[in-house]
């Protein structure tokens, strides 16, 4: 299978891996970034790891979400031989502005 990043994606990943720079230290931003690059490239042999969000339930296409670290999960559907990663999501952050993201 082929992964394919959206523009958010890719800048919730580095908007996070920014903040963790600033308030944690170089060290764990590259620790956050490696365990971001780990756990998706898994996707590729086990697209189906992440569980279907149910936060999303009833949006346009089914979306799963998979754990990274304690704080933030991989948004990402399956469509066809392609993992689309939608958005990095701080799991602190209002339920209500997810589902509006993608049911808009």
């Amino acid at each position: 299978m082929t992964i394919i990043w959206s523009d958010d994606a890719i800048a919730s990943v580095n908007n996070t891996a920014d903040y963790i720079e600033a308030q944690f230290g170089v060290a764990r931003s590259i620790e956050f970034l490696e365990d971001v690059i780990h756990d998706s490239n898994l996707l590729k042999d086990h697209p189906k790891l992440g569980e279907v969000d149910q936060l999303l339930e009833g949006a346009r296409f089914e979306y799963r979400s998979l754990k990274i670290g304690e704080l933030s999960r991989l948004i990402y559907r399956i469509d066809g031989e392609v993992i689309r990663i939608e958005l990095l999501w701080n799991n602190r952050m209002n339920p209500l502005t997810l589902q509006r993201i993608f049911r808009a």
